[in-house]
């Protein structure tokens, strides 16, 4: 049986990325040999012959879901699963899911899909999304990292300028959670437990992610918020992922659910092995 992490060798050239870095390490603490390779190593072969084979495991930390898929129809363990990843990957399809269970969080609108231009033809959606969220509201694209390909929108010209510059590229829009303007809280949950959870915040953007200029501080999460992460991947269908929550005026809100969260600035606050808490429950 081979055990690899798998990451984007597009994204990651000339070294191995931190977290593939820390899962690797944790493996070797706990006795486990996994290997850090990247998506571009695989030669994947749709029904055919791979470098993988039936009983492999693979630590996804990429969201190549074509790969993924090859994979598991080749018989590999992969954590977090294709599905899974696929609906962390698109913000639209994640809420929709979170919606169909019934899972607060804010008000959400998909923009139609395009096929070259954003262009005025979509202007009834915008003004409809517009009327009902008022401004400031958030625009974020469907796929995107790190709290990039975010935005703050105050008025009706920004929204029609970000919204043209958007071309094909899909996107939701939200409502601007105030309460919760610059600060929010990840909660790391793996094998259905909640084993980490940092409070996070910026004085400087209404973004509060660590990647963005954010900072963070170890947070004890409530019995609310511990079950709200949980349920969220429970219907996504993941092993493990951090979930980002809001302060809603009315309890906490699912904001984002990332498959692939990094965990660096979570270890360093709260002192947690989260990799080795991973790489535990997926190889026990």
């Amino acid at each position: 049986m081979n055990c690899y992490i798998l990451y984007n060798g597009f994204w990651n050239t000339n070294s191995v990325p931190d977290p593939a870095r820390r899962l690797a390490e944790a493996g070797k603490r706990l006795g486990y040999s996994l290997k850090p390779t990247p998506n571009t190593a695989f030669a994947a072969e749709i029904g055919g012959e791979n470098r993988f084979s039936a009983g492999d495991v693979v630590l996804c930390w990429d969201k190549d879901v074509r790969l993924l898929r090859v994979m598991e129809a080749t018989g590999v363990k992969v954590y977090n699963c294709a599905d899974a990843v696929a609906l962390c990957d698109d913000k639209s399809l994640t809420h929709i899911e979170l919606a169909k269970a019934g899972l607060p969080m804010p008000r959400t609108f998909i923009a139609p899909m395009t096929y070259v231009d954003y262009t005025e033809a979509g202007d009834d959606f915008l003004n409809t999304a517009a009327r009902e969220l008022g401004f400031p509201l958030v625009m974020k694209e469907c796929f995107g990292s790190l709290g990039e390909q975010v935005y703050l929108i105050e008025n009706k010209g920004q929204l029609l300028e970000n919204a043209r510059r958007m071309k094909h590229r899909p996107f939701i829009l939200q409502e601007f959670v105030k309460s919760s303007a610059g600060k929010d809280k990840r909660l790391y949950v793996v094998g259905g437990r909640v084993v980490a959870a940092m409070r996070r915040f910026s004085h400087t953007d209404f973004r509060a992610n660590i990647g963005a200029g954010g900072h963070g501080e170890a947070y004890s999460p409530t019995e609310e918020e511990i079950s709200l992460a949980v349920s969220a991947c429970r219907v996504l269908g993941l092993d493990f992922a951090g979930v980002d929550l809001l302060d809603g005026p009315n309890g906490p809100l699912i904001c984002e659910v990332n498959a692939s969260a990094h965990m660096a600035a979570l270890e360093q606050c709260t002192g947690i092995d989260v990799a080795g808490e991973i790489v535990r429950y997926v190889l026990k």
